[in-house]
């Protein structure tokens, strides 16, 4: 059995997983194209210990494998952008149920598989 090594560079927001995270993958999968009209930007990321995956909900979403670099530019997201996702994060959060998400930003996950 091998191990598959990666980190997330994404801007989103950690959202409880009630349930294992293939059942929270399951209800994300069902709900976010319900979405997609205001929150076209939405999608979800899931990664964290071997395991023990924490999910995120994500707009933007860039993996480096391990062994791997990548230039990432959030700098490039303007002002206008980042209010734009962050009102499609907290409306996906409050349309999935989770009362007070996090604030939105930028977040960096190692992921091990």
């Amino acid at each position: 059995m091998g191990f598959h090594h990666s980190t997330y560079f994404a801007y989103g927001i950690q959202i409880p997983d009630n349930g294992a995270p293939w059942q929270m993958a399951e209800r994300l999968e069902a709900e976010l194209p319900k979405l997609k009209d205001q929150c076209p930007d939405v999608g979800f990321l899931q990664a964290g210990n071997y395991d023990d995956d924490m999910t995120f909900l994500t707009t933007r979403c860039d993996e480096v494998g391990l062994g791997e670099f990548k230039t990432v530019t959030p700098q490039t997201a303007t002002g206008e952008q980042l209010a734009s996702w962050n009102g499609q994060l907290v409306a996906a959060a409050a349309a999935l149920g989770i009362a007070d998400p996090a604030v939105p930003g930028w977040i960096v996950v190692p992921d091990l598989d």
